[in-house]
């Protein structure tokens, strides 16, 4: 596997000189179509970043909300994340979550629901989220260089951001945003975190993407499950909007379709992904998640809304999750021809 550098040069060598840098655009009729970098999770961690720069480049997708699984030491965040989401294919197969395994929920140390880690865990968890905070933030804008460096663009930096996060952290997750080149900081917060957060938008001057947990059979007062808490919290900050995952949201209950429509000036960007009404996650076109009627309804509208491509059904035998993500980018533009 080639390192961030080798692969630059192998890349940017592979094409003409006044090619090198020109920027890839996927704006199907003004839809902007791009890729949540979780949907390569799980992708080996060696090599991950370049797996994907090369993904999006081959595929023609410009644009990538990225998550830290594919930013971390990968011996660490191995360690730390030993279990990864994506490719279940099964009922609530949101997978072990965009964060990971972990010990609090700052920057990836984990969320509800997990069994509990075991010393070693906790203690890689610990060490990566030190990581997170003491990393050079030269760190992240060389990163940044190497998708500009291939025509790509980082608009969404996705941390993983628990109920015990620190002020530090939510600090830092800016920054990182900043370095990254990114306009917008996305997460399923809390309303408790989301209240925590807003002055920190304010301060760094970044929007702010609010997935929540979509679930209409929720009963935590604290968690966004439901359009009226999303309603609630997106009045925290002139700088909050939405990022639904609309399979996540059919699984839920919701009619995202209708969510989108009723609050599109506030609607960010959403994760597309299908699933059934009973949470088991499709090929695209397959579940319930209307995604199809979704592109089109964007399209339609105009409205300035980004959709991030967000495989985690199971790869089927003899595919790959690279294969399926192109797939989905077809899935698209078709659906938009």
């Amino acid at each position: 596997m080639f390192t961030r550098r080798q692969f630059g040069r192998l890349t940017l060598g592979a094409l003409p000189a006044s090619a090198a840098l020109a920027k890839i655009s996927s704006k199907i009729h003004g839809v902007q179509i791009g890729v949540a970098t979780y949907s390569y999770n799980p992708l080996p961690r060696q090599g991950m970043l370049d797996l994907i720069i090369s993904s999006m480049v081959d595929a023609g997708i410009g644009d990538c909300l990225l998550n830290p699984p594919a930013t971390e030491p990968p011996d660490l965040a191995e360690k730390a994340r030993p279990a990864r989401g994506g490719g279940a294919g099964r009922a609530g197969s949101g997978g072990q979550g965009r964060g990971g395994a972990g010990a609090s929920g700052a920057f990836g140390r984990g969320g509800g629901g997990r069994a509990p880690l075991s010393p070693e865990q906790a203690a890689a968890a610990e060490a990566l989220h030190q990581w997170h905070l003491t990393v050079p933030l030269s760190y992240y804008t060389s990163m940044r260089k190497s998708f500009s460096d291939a025509g790509l663009e980082i608009y969404i930096y996705e941390p993983a951001l628990g109920p015990n996060t620190s002020d530090a952290d939510i600090d830092r997750a800016f920054e990182v945003t900043k370095a990254l080149g990114a306009r917008v900081l996305a997460d399923a917060y809390t309303k408790l975190v989301a209240k925590r957060v807003a002055p920190f938008a304010e301060k760094h001057g970044i929007k702010v993407a609010l997935q929540g947990r979509p679930n209409m059979n929720s009963t935590d007062p604290e968690a966004m499950a439901k359009p009226a808490d999303f309603e609630e919290v997106m009045g925290y900050s002139k700088n909050f909007g939405s990022s639904i995952d609309v399979g996540d949201a059919t699984g839920g209950g919701w009619d995202a379709l209708k969510f989108i429509e009723d609050t599109h000036s506030r609607v960010i960007s959403l994760n597309l992904k299908d699933k059934t009404k009973a949470g088991v996650s499709m090929p695209w076109g397959q579940g319930d998640s209307r995604i199809k009627d979704i592109l089109r309804l964007i399209r339609d509208k105009k409205y300035p809304i980004r959709c991030y491509i967000d495989c985690d059904y199971a790869t089927a035998e003899g595919g790959s999750r690279v294969a399926d993500v192109k797939r989905c980018f077809e899935f698209a533009k078709a659906a938009l021809a």
